[in-house]
């Protein structure tokens, strides 16, 4: 596992870290997230109204699959994650799913090692990807891309990196109105600057995800979508 990875996957696996982090992720109606997620599984929908396999990559406590398994009655799922902690709670809120769903212990960018299995109908990430520098986020990509079946879709939400320091400043001096900042308790280190939009592009190309866009975006957020070619 190259140092940036095991360095993040170290900090999640605080149990102590992980507790408090879910205590401060908003919920219900307080969660912004929950319209990108959505967003999401409308676009598989419109291709995809049968994904069959979701897998949901460092998936936390599961917020994302669940929309997805919500939206698919008859999917199933895999949610993977570095932490026990995430893990143990994931199962918990997913509980009503059943057998539906499989949970992995493992890191994103080891999947196959991980056991996740091939065929998927949609891949999901959430608020992950950004520890990964580039050339590793192009790797993660491509494996994530390598288990889609053809006509499969890979949907990453995540953090990004403004490229113009202008937009930066501006979003820094409004977003707390619509985000409130996270307690100090749940600030966590990167090793290095966020990935940029353009660097989640090139991954997508370069896993041969082709027809891909940006479906989402607010402030420092996006919701990249993409499906491989069809068979």
């Amino acid at each position: 596992m190259p140092e940036q990875s095991r360095t993040a996957a170290a900090v999640w696996s605080d149990p102590d870290f992980a507790r408090a982090w879910l205590g401060a992720d908003p919920q219900g109606a307080a969660d912004l997230l929950e319209l990108p997620r959505g967003i999401a599984a409308a676009l598989v929908a419109e291709t995809t109204p049968e994904p069959g396999l979701i897998v949901d990559v460092a998936g936390g406590a599961g917020k994302f699959l669940a929309v997805l398994l919500d939206a698919f009655p008859s999917a199933r799922g895999v949610l993977l994650d570095a932490s026990d902690t995430m893990l143990d709670r994931a199962k918990t809120d997913l509980a009503r799913f059943g057998e539906r769903v499989d949970f992995r212990i493992g890191d994103m960018t080891q999947l196959r090692a991980a056991g996740v299995p091939e065929g998927a109908g949609a891949v999901l990430s959430s608020r992950a990807s950004h520890h990964l520098g580039r050339e590793e986020l192009h790797g993660f990509y491509r494996e994530a891309a390598g288990l889609l079946r053809p006509g499969g879709w890979l949907i990453n939400l995540d953090h990004i990196a403004p490229d113009d320091a202008v937009w930066d400043r501006r979003y820094r001096t409004v977003r707390t109105r619509f985000t409130p900042p996270r307690p100090s308790a749940t600030a966590h280190h990167h090793d290095g600057p966020l990935p940029t939009v353009r660097d989640h592009v090139d991954g997508y190309r370069a896993a041969g995800v082709s027809e891909a866009d940006i479906a989402w975006k607010a402030f420092y957020t996006c919701l990249f979508v993409g499906r491989t070619p069809p068979a």
